[in-house]
């Protein structure tokens, strides 16, 4: 250990970093501010004592701290690296433990995709413990993978960043209504989109798929009410409050008095395993979630949708309007 800690109470703080990264990503002391929720005064405080504490000026005193100097932009490359070393050290505390593996996914993948895959993660690849965490919000499900903070994540994370991606299938996303409105809906969005919805969570994925449907369709999504998740969704539905867009998924093994709108044109996003690194307890799933056998009852439950060209699905697109729920 080093006899002369930099990081000490007369010197730089790990904070002043923070800001100084901050600034320099947002491009201004204002808008580092905001992130922070500090005064611009205050931030302006903080990178004066950084630069006191490094003896040379990061930012251009003559530009008003709009740019770095030829130190700032060395000084920003080191800081950049020891911030990122922070976060991913911070987020440890949430995520070790003596042989615990931690998976991040949706709510609706945690209750209907993942029990069979622990089950046989400990019973056939002798993982006793296995953590699993269900997020809302795709975003903040990829940056806690980002961050260290989840082993692997599980679901439409698209192909983003450098980690190790694994796809297994497709997920279908279906309208639901009550029962008693099923004959009021052919299926196309112009129409759908006049119907009250049920909204999955301030920040859902499949809020964003809503609106661009909506979107494409050239008529403004009418939110009912704000669910916090799936479930509650489908709940809200049950009553007659509104319709909702839900993995379909989310409806195996259901007894919800629900029906399912046949969309004229299927939605569907693929599915896969994100990881930072291969290590045993990741490869150690991926052995488990590429078992064809496993992926075929996946299918047959319709959990997973198998992927098929805009053509075929043009060819195989089902003729009647609107059907009742599967059983």
């Amino acid at each position: 250990m080093s006899e002369n800690p930099v990081l000490s109470s007369t010197a730089i703080t790990l904070r002043q970093f923070d800001y100084f990264v901050h600034a320099v990503e947002l491009g201004s002391l204002s808008a580092a501010a905001r992130r922070f929720g500090i005064t611009p005064s205050a931030m302006s405080q903080q990178i004066d004592v950084l630069e006191t504490s490094l003896g040379r000026n990061v930012f251009d005193p003559q530009s008003r701290r709009s740019r770095l100097t030829d130190f700032g932009r060395a000084f920003f490359v080191q800081a950049s690296k020891v911030v990122e070393s922070a976060r991913q050290a911070m987020a440890m505390g949430e995520s070790f433990g003596d042989g615990v593996m931690t998976v991040g996914t949706t709510p609706t993948i945690a209750q209907k995709l993942l029990p069979p895959l622990v089950y046989r993660m400990r019973h056939e690849r002798h993982l006793d413990s296995v953590e699993v965490r269900a997020f809302t919000d795709l975003r903040e499900l990829d940056a806690t993978l980002e961050e260290g903070g989840l082993d692997l994540a599980v679901g439409p994370l698209g192909q983003a960043g450098s980690r190790l991606v694994h796809c297994f299938g497709e997920e279908e996303l279906v309208v639901v209504c009550h029962p008693s409105q099923r004959g009021s809906f052919d299926g196309s969005w112009k129409q759908l989109v006049e119907a009250p919805w049920i909204r999955c969570g301030a920040n859902s994925d499949l809020t964003d798929t809503l609106l661009r449907e909506g979107a494409r369709a050239g008529v403004p999504i009418r939110f009912a009410v704000r669910a916090p998740d799936v479930s509650t969704a489908l709940s809200m539905v049950e009553y007659g409050v509104g319709i909702a867009l839900v993995p379909r998924m989310a409806l195996h093994g259901s007894a919800r008095l629900l029906s399912v709108i046949r969309l004229s044109r299927p939605v569907r996003r693929e599915l896969a395993v994100h990881a930072r690194d291969k290590s045993p307890q990741v490869v150690k799933f991926l052995e488990v979630i590429s078992d064809p056998e496993l992926i075929r009852k996946f299918g047959a439950a319709g959990m997973l949708a198998t992927r098929t060209s805009d053509h075929e699905a043009a060819q195989h697109r089902p003729t009647m309007p609107i059907g009742p729920l599967p059983t």
